[in-house]
């Protein structure tokens, strides 16, 4: 369940999430559109990392308990209507105890300068960005943490919430390999990452399960009282409008015509986050998720979340580029274990995820009014379990095929695919074979439509 775990996330903010309130869809609670979450490549190592962030997004609803958050950029303490009667000495002393019991271990990593490909990428791009809007206080503030602001992982998982958390936490982690450092006296000192930080958080899943997961490891990070991780989808209370772009149907200037047959208006129901901007909007493999959840909404998703970015507010997108249906040479094995695996999902009566390429993204962005500033790839090297991972996918299908006899030969085929990628591996030096790549796209909200016209031109 790797690819459908990433997404998730305020200054001065106080919510209430109420157990009457979701925003899903009756059909996202079905299992049969909720199990296609195990089938995405599991395990892949980049050329330029040993360690790959591993994840799966979702779409967005809210939560099944009533809590009440206290937001506040200057302090991260957690209020709740049960504990008005705590006084703000007893819950500082209780926050600090909390912070030294904190195990950061599982997003240490986030804090070198190499731990994790992709976001060191992302984290590097917004300081550079932020650095050459300052040119003139740039060098007095260098020492300063630069801020994501407050923050949108639309579609979220463990491992971007890990890496949330990395950035809430990123004084702390610095510090610590600061101090690791000191003592090896230079001998095999690492490079730490930037020091960057982020006022809040909102994360979006489109499963209660997952929801519940990364809320329970947002807890147990120390970064609940940060921000909120919310469920639901984000094509509810959207359509279509004539120019090829999104509007919501819960707008006020509907609101004229929600009345009943004794004239008296009737509310309506808001889309999701609807109303709501963020400095930074994360879309981590979610546009390959969508098909799992709402399919044929992915030409609308960037027209559904760029009315939510600032303008002058930053988008990362991170994405797959698809598996072709054959290569020559030995990186052929795993298309073939991807057509396979596919099949098993779908005999499963269940849906495969749809990646799609680079330059369909950056055309779509484009099209949502927002302005792509550059875009780097990554490719991928494939070892035999991680090969055996997505083999394995197609097994635990088998129990759900039409069949036993359709089952038994399929298994059969799943068993050759292992041998065949064994003997290719085995082949290798490294003991792996690249094939494909990820890619991160950045794109910017311009502040001005002459600024908009002028990227168009």
């Amino acid at each position: 369940n790797i690819h459908l775990q990433r997404a998730n996330e305020m200054k001065h903010y106080s919510f209430i999430i109420p157990s009457s309130i979701a925003f899903a869809p009756s059909f996202l609670s079905k299992h049969k559109l909720l199990l296609p979450t195990t089938h995405r490549h599991q395990t892949r190592h980049h050329l330029s990392s040993k360690n790959h962030h591993y994840h799966q997004p979702f779409l967005p609803t809210l939560g099944t308990s009533t809590r009440l958050f206290s937001v506040s950029s200057s302090s991260s303490s957690l209020s709740s209507s049960s504990s008005s009667s705590t006084t703000p000495d007893l819950m500082q002393s209780t926050n600090e105890n909390n912070m030294k019991e904190l195990d950061l271990t599982k997003i240490e990593k986030f804090a070198h300068e190499k731990g994790d490909a992709l976001f060191g990428y992302i984290e590097q791009c917004h300081v550079e960005s932020s650095s050459s809007g300052n040119d003139a206080s740039s060098s007095s503030s260098s020492s300063k943490a630069v801020s994501f602001g407050n923050f949108l992982d639309a579609g979220t998982g463990s491992h971007s919430l890990r890496w949330i958390a990395s950035i809430l936490h990123r004084e702390r982690l610095l510090a610590t390999i600061a101090a690791k450092n000191k003592n090896d006296d230079g001998e095999g000192a690492t490079t730490a990452a930037p020091l960057v930080s982020m006022e809040s958080f909102t994360a979006i899943t489109a499963d209660e399960n997952m929801r519940r997961r990364t809320s329970d490891e947002a807890e147990s990070l120390g970064v609940l009282d940060r921000g909120n991780v919310i469920i639901g989808n984000w094509n509810s209370g959207v359509r279509a409008d004539d120019k090829g772009g999104i509007e919501f149907t819960s707008s006020s200037s509907n609101n004229n015509n929600n009345n009943n047959a004794n004239g008296k208006q009737q509310p309506s129901t808001k889309a999701l986050l609807e109303g709501r901007t963020f400095d930074t909007i994360l879309a981590d493999y979610l546009v390959g998720a969508i098909d799992g959840f709402s399919p044929y909404f992915q030409d609308q998703i960037f027209h559904r979340l760029a009315p939510h970015l600032t303008p002058g507010g930053k988008m990362y997108v991170i994405g797959l580029q698809p598996i072709p249906d054959s290569v020559a040479g030995d990186a052929n094995v795993f298309c073939k274990i991807t057509k396979v695996r596919d099949a098993c999902i779908l005999l499963a009566n269940h849906r495969c995820y749809r990646e799609y390429p680079l330059d369909w993204i950056e055309r779509h962005v484009q099209r949502a009014g927002l302005t792509v500033v550059e875009t780097k790839k990554y490719p991928i090297r494939y070892d035999h379990a991680t090969m055996v991972r997505q083999i394995n996918v197609g097994r635990s299908k088998l129990k759900l095929f039409p069949s036993e006899g359709m089952a038994e030969e399929m298994g059969k085929v799943l068993d050759e695919l292992e041998k065949e990628s064994l003997e290719v591996t085995s082949r290798q030096e490294s003991g792996r074979v690249t094939l494909g790549f990820d890619y991160v796209v950045v794109a910017e909200k311009p502040k001005d439509i002459i600024t908009r016209m002028k990227s168009i031109l």
